[in-house]
């Protein structure tokens, strides 16, 4: 019986190597996924990333000391605009009745509290400044409707014949309203100096959207003292009026 006994359980020892082997090689040759059922969808591509959008090209920056010295045509940073003291202008335009303190600086924080004086604009006065500020042009209420609690709001309807001032505790700067035109929102021209005394007012249009800027500018006219009782007139006055518009005769 011992015989037998011993050939069985060779046989058996066999069996199980021969299997461990033939497992033990599967575990090492590559494997090929199997190919989905018939009609089985194939899987949807990754994502490509949305590419970051260009940043909008900013002024070059051209110190000088004063608007005098400016030359024509570039974004300036003078010292004078950087000592500029908050609130120390203030705007007002007659023709719709908008007076608002010049904050400093075109920022979200600082539009959203009312006008903001460009980091690139000069002060007023003689020569060569353009004093270039922004405002928002609508406000929207808390159930997402456009209302005209803005600075601007009614911005384009300032035009031919109107005044627009702005003054401090010793001048009063008088300008003359000069045009009207819409640009891109990149474009940045109209804060350049414009080779003449001026004052530009941009904000978004059309109203309730931002994709254009409105401009408005008007060309420094005169400069008066300060005083409490200082008459602001809307328009030019109607003779004056007259007279500009009368041909000039030959003689």
């Amino acid at each position: 019986m011992r015989r037998p006994d011993r050939k069985i359980l060779a046989g058996a020892l066999a069996v199980l190597a021969a299997a461990c082997l033939i497992a033990a090689l599967a575990l090492l040759l590559p494997r090929e996924e199997p190919a989905p059922p018939a009609g089985t969808p194939a899987p949807a591509p990754s994502l490509t990333p949305t590419p970051e959008p260009e940043p909008v090209p900013t002024p070059s920056e051209t110190p000088e000391e004063t608007g005098d010295e400016l030359p024509t045509g570039v974004w300036a940073i003078t010292e004078e605009r950087q000592a500029y003291v908050e609130d120390s202008l203030t705007l007002y335009i007659p023709c719709i009745d908008i007076t608002r303190a010049v904050h400093d600086g075109t920022d979200e924080a600082t539009l959203n509290r009312g006008v903001g004086l460009y980091e690139y604009a000069q002060l007023p006065g003689e020569g060569n400044r353009n004093v270039s500020m922004a405002g928002h042009r609508n406000g929207i209420d808390k159930n997402g409707n456009i209302t005209p609690y803005a600075p601007f709001y009614y911005i384009d309807q300032v035009g031919e014949g109107d005044y627009l001032y702005l003054y401090d505790s010793e001048h009063v700067y008088r300008y003359l309203y000069e045009k009207t035109w819409v640009v891109e929102p990149d474009d940045w021209g109209p804060i350049a100096t414009a080779g003449y005394s001026c004052i530009t007012i941009t904000s978004c249009t059309p109203i309730g959207v931002s994709d254009h800027r409105i401009v408005v500018r008007g060309a420094l006219d005169q400069i008066f003292d300060y005083t409490e009782d200082f008459d602001f007139i809307a328009h030019v006055p109607e003779e004056e009026a007259t007279e500009s518009d009368a041909p000039v005769e030959e003689t």
